[in-house]
């Protein structure tokens, strides 16, 4: 059976051929019926580019033109001033196309944006709903677990499957947090900040779970770092997200490296690790909410990294360490001036 693409492509095709018999029947010195017909080829172009949008319309233009020109070469008796104006209307058809194309997949691309928008919202909305009902019987949980596991002895035999009861409801806890950090909206609450400071503060809140795996985090901070109007909870959350991603990431020994460096009127603040890198997928989807390759988490963190640096004016770039190397590295571009946008895409 047809489906109603091919069903489209057959319409197209028939009306294109349908043109092009009339056309190579019709007498070529009876130039005003050719004039008409050409003017019908904007029928299937359009119905083309309303489609099947740039791509569509491009391969339609194509095809008359080639047809055209073969049927100008069939009964080629020199230049004329009809020549010239038909070789005028192919361009202008082909030039149509691209014009057509494109608005089309713009339009594409906006309805797209907005339903990607209306769903994320809902998702927003329900994943509130849920994370706020979860959250009063898990604090509850961890509290009374955390206060009966105080008073176990050591050599409890109950203590080992309280203690996983205790760390499981924390980890739940947590990821509870997160899924009502995302559905909140932003409030930025902005003071002068030195961008090096919150590096080091955030470097020594992940210093444990870097000495766990053996992690060393090294530093390259630009010196005489100008202060800069943000939000430093918001950016310090930001920052431990993408230490904690990279350290993880990273293999055993391997190093992880924060550099800071003022490029233009943009401030640049790196994480580089050297663990095995993104695959293609999921380079792909590494910002869509709710999207994880970790056994833990729920993928919102680098969700809420994009929100929050966007909020500030900027954004957050990621691209493959240099062949010599593994690794990702991350990006966190900041205006200097909370009212200025980020310029340039610099790498």
């Amino acid at each position: 059976m047809f489906n109603k693409n091919t069903l489209k492509l057959s319409i197209i095709i028939c009306l294109i051929t349908a043109l092009s018999i009339f056309i190579f029947f019709t007498r070529h010195t009876q130039y005003h019926y050719h004039s008409v017909y050409r003017e019908f080829y904007f029928v299937p172009l359009i119905l083309a580019a309303f489609w099947f949008g740039l791509r569509g319309a491009l391969w339609t233009a194509g095809g008359i033109t080639l047809f055209y020109l073969a049927f100008i070469g069939f009964f080629w008796q020199g230049l004329s001033a009809e020549k010239i104006n038909t070789f005028i209307e192919i361009i202008f058809l082909n030039i149509m196309a691209i014009i057509l194309g494109s608005l089309r997949e713009r339009e594409y691309r906006e309805r797209r944006r907005t339903q990607k928008m209306e769903n994320l919202a809902l998702i927003g909305k329900t994943v509130s709903g849920i994370a706020h009902d979860m959250k009063i019987p898990l604090v509850a949980i961890a509290g009374f677990s955390g206060r009966i596991l105080k008073k176990l002895g050591e050599d409890d035999p109950h203590r080992e499957k309280l203690t996983l009861i205790h760390q499981e409801a924390q980890r739940l806890e947590s990821m509870v947090k997160d899924m009502l950090e995302y559905a909140r909206p932003l409030n930025l609450r902005r003071v002068k900040e030195n961008v090096n400071q919150l590096i080091q503060e955030s470097i020594d809140v992940v210093k444990e779970l870097a000495e766990k795996k053996q992690v060393i985090i090294k530093t390259k901070l630009f010196p005489g770092m100008p202060p800069v109007e943000l939000d430093p909870v918001r950016m310090k959350q930001v920052l431990i997200n993408l230490l904690t991603n990279a350290i993880q990431a990273s293999s055993w020994g391997e190093p992880v490296l924060v550099s800071s460096s003022v490029k233009g009127g943009n401030i640049v603040i790196d994480v580089t690790d050297h663990g095995r890198g993104l695959a293609a997928d999921q380079k792909e989807h590494i910002f869509t909410p709710f999207f994880t390759t970790k056994k833990e988490g729920i993928g919102l963190g680098l969700v809420m990294v994009k929100n929050i640096v966007s909020a500030h004016g900027g954004e957050v770039q990621f691209f493959d360490n240099p062949s010599r190397e593994s690794g990702v590295t991350f990006r966190v571009i900041l205006p200097r001036e909370p009212e200025a946008r980020y310029i340039a895409n610099q790498k």
